[in-house]
């Protein structure tokens, strides 16, 4: 019973190195296209021979027996061509074998069998085969000089067919027709396995990309509350004055590695549907856009440009909208300019109310070459830039995401483009907002001070840079790597803290099943609990879970002091 199995083994490990022959040690994708054209070669030769030789029991014609072991010979010799590392000639030979095969069979038998199903076949093998331009040219026009060649001999005769009995025309008909659509079925199926193939690719390069990006999201975001501890290093130490400017430039290369990341993790959620929508919240709005100027303006000197903001005064002094979301729209508006711009001009950046203030309109400006008709109505496409200098650099995602973020916001977006002077403008619907009661920087310094405050959070730096920023608010800190780690330390200090942190993210014990373990437990449950979050998205679910209060990352000194201050002012805390 075993020798069948060994017969079997063996046959099949000849038949994958026929298949294989010539592609090892190559890239994969040339390797696959190899084993490609081996595989169509073998199947051809053995169909060729085998059915050749059958008929030519039946019918005893040396014309389709010769010809169908010349055929099967010549697909073989391509084969030998790929072992021999004589690629380019091997994937032009199994194109030009058969048109010839078709030709020659095609006259000889007439009108028995439709030979034309056989260009499907060959028209699949130059888009399969072939990946240079000139190559599938070459296989295309190929098959068309078949074709029409193939017609010419069907009106005129040129080759008189073979005359063969009638049931042996219907039994060739009859086995020709399978072969034919098999081999067109064989294409289609190396299409289907590239697609899905590519396919696969794509998701792992994808998720290669977002998961990287994200880990660049986190070091970046602690680069700035490095950068936010440096500034307050400075103002409190005059004698670092000097490393003022150093420290201005590198927050706004930072802000710039920022917003790339950005741009990349929204086209992520965009593309798999699954973006954050929007969050309202209540923000001044001239000191939002004096925020996103003041960072942009470092890199505008650079080249010599000066951001210009002409604001309406008769705007409302807070708005609700979503400051992530629209800081990530206007930051990408007047990159963009700053990087197109002519140097030694101005980029102005205008809001005004429209339509009574029912809409706020937000305009970046700055002179350029006229951007061309053609490439204005693809500009909010993605990967689509207006460069007209390969030096500059540019992913092509900015405008993308300005227009997603507007298809959130209901609003809309255009740009004109005349004279010398590019106008890009988004309007979207704007709601007036009440002042925020939120405390000033040093009065939330002095809420926070002498807290006792519990945080786990399982990114190192992240942790260091936590904890530095809560001493900095004079807090006493406890930190922990995870949740579970946390709930050890609360076991076994007979001090409970004021405040627990917890990021959701962790690995040992996850921020929710922390936070639950927490609020199931009489000891702790008493005991506000923030959680810090990078992801997207409502909040209700936290707060549902007995959070007081959620943080998004990225965010910087300011921010958290405020957010930390505005979570816990309600709560007495001994």
């Amino acid at each position: 019973m075993r020798y069948p199995a060994y017969i079997l083994t063996t046959f099949a490990g000849w038949v994958n190195q026929i298949i294989s022959a010539g592609s090892k040690g190559l890239p994969e994708e040339k390797a696959h296209k190899i084993r490609t054209v081996n595989s169509i070669c073998l199947i051809t030769a053995l169909l060729a021979v085998s059915i050749g030789y059958f008929f030519y029991l039946y019918s005893g014609e040396n014309g389709i027996l010769i010809p169908a072991i010349f055929e099967g010979a010549l697909f073989l010799g391509i084969i030998v061509l790929n072992k021999n590392k004589k690629y380019e000639a091997a994937s032009l030979g199994v194109m030009l074998a058969h048109c010839l095969c078709a030709l020659y069979f095609a006259a000889i038998l007439g009108k028995i069998i439709n030979i034309s199903l056989i260009l499907v076949f060959i028209f699949g093998i130059s888009f399969l085969v072939y990946r240079k331009r000139w190559q599938r040219i070459t296989g295309i026009t190929a098959a068309i000089l078949t074709l029409i060649a193939l017609e010419v001999n069907y009106y005129y005769n040129i080759v008189p067919p073979l005359q063969l009995a009638e049931e042996f025309q219907y039994l060739l008909r009859w086995v020709a027709l399978p072969c034919f659509l098999l081999f067109d079925a064989l294409v289609l199926g190396y299409f289907v396995q590239d697609i899905r193939e590519n396919k696969i690719l794509l998701n792992q390069v994808s998720m290669l990309i977002f998961k990287t990006s994200h880990e660049m999201r986190n070091n970046l975001a602690s680069n700035s509350i490095l950068i936010d501890l440096l500034n307050a290093e400075i103002k409190d130490n005059p004698e670092y004055e000097k490393l003022k400017h150093y420290v201005e430039q590198l927050s706004t290369i930072n802000s710039g590695m920022r917003n790339i990341v950005t741009n990349v993790l929204n086209m992520g959620e965009i593309e798999n549907g699954s973006a954050s929508g929007i969050h309202p919240e209540t923000f001044e709005l001239r000191a939002f856009i004096d925020g996103i100027i003041k960072i942009q303006q470092i890199k505008a000197e650079s080249r010599k440009l000066d951001i210009q903001l002409a604001y309406d005064e008769a705007l409302p002094v807070y708005i609700e909208s979503d400051p992530l979301q629209l800081n990530i729209a206007i930051t990408n508006l007047i990159s963009n300019a700053v990087k197109y711009g002519r140097e030694e001009t101005p980029v102005l950046v205008r809001l005004s109310g429209i339509n009574n203030n029912r809409s706020l309109e937000i305009s970046v400006a700055n002179q350029c070459p006229d951007i061309p008709q053609e490439k204005i109505k693809l500009l909010f496409n993605k990967f689509m830039t207006a460069k007209h200098n390969k030096r500059i650099e540019g992913s092509g995602l900015g405008l993308y995401i300005v227009r997603s973020i507007m298809d959130q916001f209901e609003g809309t977006y255009h740009v004109t483009s005349q004279n010398g002077l590019t106008t890009f403008t988004i309007s979207f619907p704007l709601v007036a907002g009440q002042s925020p009661e939120t405390a000033a920087p040093q009065q939330a310094i002095h809420q926070l001070a002498g807290l006792n405050l519990s945080f786990a959070e399982d990114d190192l730096m992240q942790n260091k840079l936590l904890s530095s920023l809560l001493q900095s608010f004079g807090c006493a800190i406890t930190s922990s790597i995870d949740g579970r780690q946390l709930l050890e330390k609360l076991e076994s200090n007979p001090t409970l803290p004021d405040c627990i942190i917890l990021d959701d993210n962790m690995h040992a014990l996850s921020g929710p099943e922390t936070l639950r373990a927490l609020k199931s437990d009489v000891r702790f449950k008493h005991i506000p609990v923030i959680m810090i979050t990078g992801k997207g998205g409502p909040t209700e679910h936290w707060t549902e879970l007995g959070a007081r209060g959620v943080i998004r990352k990225p965010y910087d000194r300011f921010t958290l002091l405020q957010q930390l201050s505005q979570h816990l002012q309600s709560q007495t805390l001994a």
